[in-house]
């Protein structure tokens, strides 16, 4: 393997969410469908974790000083940018199987930032429901 391509590699697999974190929880309930069954199920999980992801920043927002507000709308917009460019790696995989791989990718992605957020706000609670 030409060692150039070593770089290249290991920058896809940094970009790439763990193991754990993808297929699980909220897919599992997903995993019965076909491959349309299984993205439309994925998508509207996607949508209700999206709906709690903005609850928290907003909430966090309101809870933050206002030197922090600019830093963490410049922080939600950067993992925006990162969240949906990680994830357009999984959509242009092969097969049919690319379309499941890139909408678990944004739930996924969706879900932990939630979780991340709700925790930022609630430091002595930590995260709620489904950040296990």
């Amino acid at each position: 393997m030409p060692s150039r391509t070593l770089p290249l590699i290991a920058l896809v697999l940094i970009a790439m969410p763990a193991a754990g974190e993808m297929f699980e929880g909220d897919y599992r309930g997903c995993s019965e469908f076909s491959t349309l069954g299984i993205t439309e199920c994925v998508a509207e999980k996607t949508r209700q974790w999206d709906a709690r992801l903005n609850r928290a920043y907003q909430s966090l927002r309101q809870r933050t000083e206002p030197g922090q507000q600019q830093a963490l709308l410049a922080a939600q917009r950067l993992w925006i940018e990162y969240r949906d460019a990680n994830c357009r790696f999984y959509f242009a995989g092969p097969g049919t199987i690319s379309r499941i791989d890139g909408a678990e990718c944004l739930r996924s992605m969706t879900q932990e930032r939630t979780c991340e957020l709700e925790a930022a706000q609630n430091r002595e609670g930590g995260p709620g429901p489904g950040c296990e």
